[in-house]
């Protein structure tokens, strides 16, 4: 979950909510090794380290890059419920796949949360900044980052902050959203978006020129 109070941005633990995301992530909640907290210029970020043999499964638009593609096979039980429940309801009849893909998440960090005395000020940029060049180091995640936008003050959304960096909603359609909204240039009344984000490849540079001087 995501808040804005004082610049504070916490970033949920992985189920989507709202706006009609077809986004879900199913996260192990208990306490990660990995979990790690950096402080950048009076920003506090904390993140962890999501594995692939965890076998998390996600929903939606992603680049390949972050999503191991798994085909299995439905069970006859399963296929027997749905039929009974079309039955009972008289729902139309189709005929479902014996088989189906399944996407597991890659290795990858995620954000939990993201602290900053000011907004504006480029200190959250550089936080974010500082996971990226871990997440690059590290051989298991090449550059992957991953964030679940919610709000959590009945106001804001963090949603303009991660999409001004290069993230981007696994759902289509907000993205449509966030670039009409970016167009505009508005600083303030962000939309209130709330879902799965990710660091795609091709905005990596993006994200570590982002605010920097030369």
């Amino acid at each position: 979950m995501v808040s804005s109070n004082n610049y504070t941005i916490s970033i949920g633990s992985g189920h989507s909510t709202g706006f009609g995301t077809v986004a879900s992530l199913k996260l192990n909640h208990k306490k990660e090794e990995e979990d790690k907290v950096v402080v950048v210029k009076d920003a506090k970020i904390k993140f962890h380290k999501v594995k692939l043999n965890e076998k998390r499964t996600v929903q939606g638009n992603w680049n390949d890059d972050y999503v191991k593609k798994e085909v299995i096979e439905v069970s006859n039980k399963a296929i027997e419920k749905n039929v009974e429940l079309m039955n009972r309801y008289r729902l139309i009849k189709f005929n479902m796949p014996s088989k189906r893909t399944v996407l597991y998440l890659k290795n990858c960090y995620m954000i939990d949360y993201i602290s900053s005395p000011q907004r504006f000020q480029g200190a959250g940029t550089k936080a974010v900044q500082t996971v990226l060049e871990r997440a690059l180091a590290d051989k298991d995640t090449e550059g992957r980052i991953v964030v679940n936008a919610e709000i959590i003050d009945g106001q804001s959304s963090p949603a303009g902050f991660f999409y001004k960096l290069g993230f981007r909603f696994v759902d289509k359609s907000m993205n449509d959203i966030m670039e009409n909204w970016l167009r505009k240039n508005i600083r303030t009344e962000f939309p209130k978006l709330t879902g799965i984000m990710y660091l795609p490849k091709q905005h990596i540079n993006k994200l570590m020129m982002y605010g920097r001087n030369f």
